[in-house]
């Protein structure tokens, strides 16, 4: 019987000459820093012999978070965003009336799930935010504000703001994300590079809606969505259609008079019955 080869000698590691210096709260995984803040705004879990009212003391750390540590880099933002959007999709899905077409989280708008594996990435925290996420966010920000002053006075009065983001704001963001579902024939994700031509197809970044309670417009913005430039955006009227029963079927009405502008059979700007 043969004899098995003895195993390969251990070798000691050479010792490594890089130090890797002490371990900041920067170098943590972003899903143990989500950990970390996520306790902080628990008032059982992180103590304050400073504290008074244990509601009060939670909407004043929630005001903290969103106000103090948020800003302070991009690791704290995404992590401090997921929370917030973790504490407040169910109040904001609870204000949209029944059967509302509703998706705050698409693609990779969503930053609710910091896994082992995530990290912070180069590019803008708001280069991935779908529409109607930029929308729930203005939700929070405005109920995070609210809280707080109704905290601080029994005399504070509620604004109609949330409802304006709810009834106005929300549809028209949805119907603008929900036109990304249009062929590339009709619709671009991406701005192409070079100047804005009035054509179709049509950039997404540069298209903003309008609603009324009859009709739905789409323009063309020569700024797109997010842009930091100052001048003054200019839009362009690029069809008017009837509104339907619900967002999916009006951006299908969209899509079928961009597919009309394309043949010639009706003008850039004309109405859609």
């Amino acid at each position: 019987m043969e004899c098995a080869e003895p195993p390969p000698p251990y070798l000691l590691s050479a010792p490594s000459t890089r130090s890797s210096g002490p371990a900041t709260i920067s170098s943590l995984p972003l899903h143990i820093l989500h950990r970390i803040v996520s306790l902080t705004l628990d008032p059982n879990a992180t103590p304050s012999r400073f504290a008074g009212d244990w509601h009060e003391e939670k909407v004043r750390r929630i005001w903290g978070l969103f106000r103090g540590l948020r800003p302070v880099d991009r690791r704290f933002y995404k992590v401090s965003t997921s929370i917030l959007r973790g504490m407040y999709i169910n109040p904001y899905l609870s204000l949209l009336p029944r059967g509302t077409s509703s998706n705050p989280f698409p693609h990779d708008s969503d930053t609710s799930n910091l896994g082992p594996d995530s990290t912070a990435r180069a590019e803008s925290v708001f280069k991935r935010r779908s529409r109607e996420t930029a929308v729930f966010d203005r939700f929070i920000a405005n109920r995070v504000g609210e809280d707080l002053r109704r905290v601080e006075s029994e005399l504070y009065e509620e604004s109609e703001a949330e409802m304006d983001i709810i009834k106005r704001l929300q549809p028209i963001a949805r119907t603008e994300d929900l036109l990304l579902r249009l062929p590339p024939s009709l619709i671009l994700p991406e701005a192409p590079p070079g100047r804005l031509r009035s054509r179709v197809p049509l950039p997404h970044p540069h298209l903003v809606i309008n609603l009324t309670p009859t009709w739905c417009q789409v323009y063309l913005s020569t700024l797109s969505i997010g842009s930091i430039e100052k001048n003054k955006a200019g839009r362009d009227l690029v069809i008017e259609v009837k509104r339907q029963r619900t967002p999916e079927e009006t951006v299908r009405k969209i899509g079928e008079g961009l597919e009309d502008i394309q043949r010639g059979m009706i003008r850039w700007g004309d109405k859609v019955y």
